[in-house]
């Protein structure tokens, strides 16, 4: 597999990692960096074989098939559930199978595209995230309406964007387009100053 760049590497020289607005980081309300996925695929099933494909698709990568808006396993390695018949595969553990293993596997009953060079990743977390990310998201993520292990595609601002919440911290994940990478960045530094921000890289 080719070595992934960073999208990020033009706009980390212009806000480089440390905090904005706090004094230190115990007091940064919102922790922002970049989430380096070691694989991401996405798997649709034909609409004949939803049932079929999703119960292969649990037994080959060894996790419980999650739930509508939900994932199954941990921060390193889970599969999300993202749309009827759709999931999304997210390694950084290097665990999961290849996808021309899995896409071999479910010939005829899914489709399987390897998203991992077309994504940039963030982790957002802290006190304030939720209350960041609602300035450009219409869906209810607090107050326990989005807890740890949701998981939904939905939209920072008038971008696409795959939300998920790993932790009760909480800490969520945000993955867009690689080419708004930069943008959304900009959004969230922007967004999240007013808590007291900590960049991490």
């Amino acid at each position: 597999m080719l070595e992934r760049q960073s999208a990020l590497q033009s706009a980390l020289r212009l806000r480089p990692p440390g905090l904005l607005g706090a004094a230190d980081r115990a007091h940064a309300g919102v922790h922002l960096g970049e989430h380096r996925l070691g694989s991401l695929v996405q798997v649709t099933a034909f609409a004949t074989c939803i049932a079929q494909a999703g119960a292969m698709l649990a037994d080959l990568v060894k996790l419980a098939l999650p739930g509508d808006n939900r994932f199954t396993g941990d921060a390193q390695t889970n599969l999300r559930a993202i749309g009827p018949g759709t999931w999304l595969l997210a390694d950084t553990a290097g665990v999961a199978p290849e996808p021309d293993a899995l896409r071999s596997a479910l010939r005829g009953l899914a489709t399987v595209v390897d998203l991992s060079h077309a994504r940039t990743a963030f982790l957002l977390g802290g006190p304030a995230a939720a209350r960041t990310i609602a300035k450009f998201c219409s869906i209810d993520i607090a107050g326990g309406a989005f807890p740890a292990g949701s998981a939904t595609n939905t939209r920072l601002g008038h971008i696409g964007m795959t939300l998920t919440c790993l932790d009760e911290v909480p800490t969520f994940e945000i993955l867009v387009y690689r080419g708004y990478a930069e943008h959304a960045f900009e959004t969230l530094v922007n967004a999240g100053a007013e808590f007291g921000l900590e960049i991490t890289g």
